[in-house]
């Protein structure tokens, strides 16, 4: 079965595009621009998360450098590149990558609008030459100032004309931070007029209730991690009923220790209680990983080799990206 996942044809629902840039690239860029390591970062170790974090902001400490790349126009061209050229690696047919991109017009003194169209182009032209068709999710990080960030992000948006590379909207970080009804409003009406489809990072933290929240009041079509779902059987329920694809990710629930190293999985309980799900990475750089080892680690927790070959057929079903055949 390894090798069959190996040779494989896949699609990447959930990855991360800093996730995603190989740590040596990081590094050089890093360097060339002469930026200070952080007191205490150890630039050989502590780029990569590779045995479980006693906590997802311990999991989070690569960002602590991350956060400074890319420097300039050329630099966002080799991450996106280079991020492209690992999923080629992994037979990865289809990807929907997520950038906040705020960070990107932060660092270049730039609008977030010229930032986008960096991102967009360089997406657009990565996608054509490695043949892998390709999707933008913008992500809006939970705070103070995530609705202000929502809405700079779709302003750019509709600045651009509301391009077709760009199919969805992403929520993520710390979990225990409420979000705002007024937020949940902004998404759902980027939903409603624009169509772009909604994914929710959810449950990831041990709270399924955050996953009810982005069902009925986010109205998600997906759910990041989702791993407290089976912590309520009604939320399992209320993810089989409406149909709402849960995106997991094996490597990386290890690794923040949303999944404890003595517990099972809980994709098992999706594959018995029949919610739909799709095989991500999320952060496979950073995991010195890539996505196939992620079907491996979910075929070691299930040996159903079923799942894993209906796997693409799945992907094209609930992915944002239009046109793909189900076929």
């Amino acid at each position: 079965m390894e090798n069959f996942i190996l040779e494989m044809d896949k699609g990447e629902l959930h990855v991360h595009l800093n996730g995603l840039v190989s740590s040596e690239l990081v590094i050089k860029l890093l360097n060339n621009n002469i930026i200070d390591i952080p007191q205490g970062f150890d630039l050989e170790k502590d780029l990569n998360i590779i045995k479980p974090a006693k906590s997802l902001s311990s999991y989070l400490k690569p960002w602590d450098l991350l956060r400074f790349v890319p420097k300039s126009r050329s630099d966002l061209t080799l991450i996106v590149f280079d991020a492209f050229e690992n999923l080629r690696k992994s037979n990865v047919r289809f990807v929907e990558l997520r950038n906040s991109i705020l960070y990107i017009a932060l660092l270049n003194e730039v609008n977030v609008d010229v930032a986008m169209a960096w991102l967009l182009e360089d997406v657009s032209r990565a996608s054509e030459f490695y043949d892998i068709k390709a999707g933008l999710i913008l992500t809006v990080t939970r705070g103070d100032y995530s609705l202000e960030q929502l809405r700079s992000l779709l302003n750019a948006y509709i600045k651009l004309g509301k391009p077709d590379l760009i199919v969805g909207l992403d929520l993520a970080g710390n979990e225990d931070i409420n979000v705002s009804s007024a937020l949940a409003y902004e998404f759902v009406r980027a939903k409603t007029e624009f169509g772009l489809k909604i994914t929710i990072h959810a449950g990831e933290t041990g709270n399924f209730e955050n996953i009810v929240i982005a069902v009925n009041d986010f109205k998600a079509d997906r759910i990041g991690h989702g791993t407290a779902a089976i912590k309520s059987q009604p939320t399992l329920e209320l993810l089989k009923e409406k149909d709402i694809c849960v995106e997991v990710c094996p490597i990386s629930n290890r690794l923040t220790n949303a999944v404890g190293e003595s517990e099972s999985h809980p994709v098992i309980e999706f594959i018995n209680n029949e919610v739909p799900f799709v095989i991500c990475s999320d952060n496979p750089s950073i995991h010195r990983s890539s996505i196939t080892q992620d079907y491996i680690e979910f075929y070691r927790e299930t040996k159903s080799s079923l799942h894993i070959k209906k796997m693409l057929e799945i992907q094209k079903k609930y992915s944002f990206i239009k046109g793909l055949s189900c076929k």
